[in-house]
């Protein structure tokens, strides 16, 4: 199941209510990547989503999700395909991929529910926001070349080790 942590202002800008998340003990934690923490931030004047699973930290960012697109039921395909696409980057399998997109069937949204991911994320979206300023903004910049360098990072949450090859372990690559 890809449930979606979404923090408090991307609960506002999907309009979820509360009925719309799932309680604690409806949460499964059995996804190969685990849970996904969603926030919303700035870089320069425009807005962009980061999504970090809750496992691996692996981590991406979205921009210009259009608000007619973010309505809660589309906004879980909009993830899913940026997974993919991260994955994709990262030359893993299909098999593997498909393995990601299998536990991707029935979504949902949950509260956030660790301070230590949340700090997690914070950090990862500081870092996003550095390396594209540092590149000359996102007209200058490669997105792509950014999201790699980041997963790459190793990160003393991991041990020392870095998201792609905590990601790769975790899928059996």
């Amino acid at each position: 199941m890809l449930i979606l942590k979404c923090t408090k202002k991307v609960q506002a800008y999907l309009g979820l209510t509360a009925s719309d998340l799932l309680p604690d003990s409806a949460i499964s934690r059995e996804a190969v990547l685990g849970a996904w923490y969603v926030n919303q931030f700035r870089i320069g004047r425009r807005s962009a989503f980061i999504f970090m699973s809750e496992r691996t930290l692996l981590s991406f960012i979205l921009f210009d999700v259009k608000k007619s697109n973010s309505k809660k039921a589309l906004f879980p395909e909009i993830c899913l395909a940026g997974i993919v696409q991260l994955l994709k980057f990262l030359q893993t399998p299909l098999p593997l991929i498909g393995k990601v997109i299998e536990d991707s069937f029935n979504t949902g949204y949950a509260n956030t529910d660790s301070r230590s991911a949340l700090g997690n994320l914070n950090d990862l979206a500081f870092l996003y926001q550095h390396f594209v300023m540092a590149e000359g903004g996102l007209e200058h910049c490669n997105l792509t070349e950014i999201i790699l360098r980041v997963n790459r990072t190793p990160r003393r949450n991991l041990g020392g080790s870095n998201s792609t090859d905590i990601t790769r372990e975790m899928l059996g690559g």
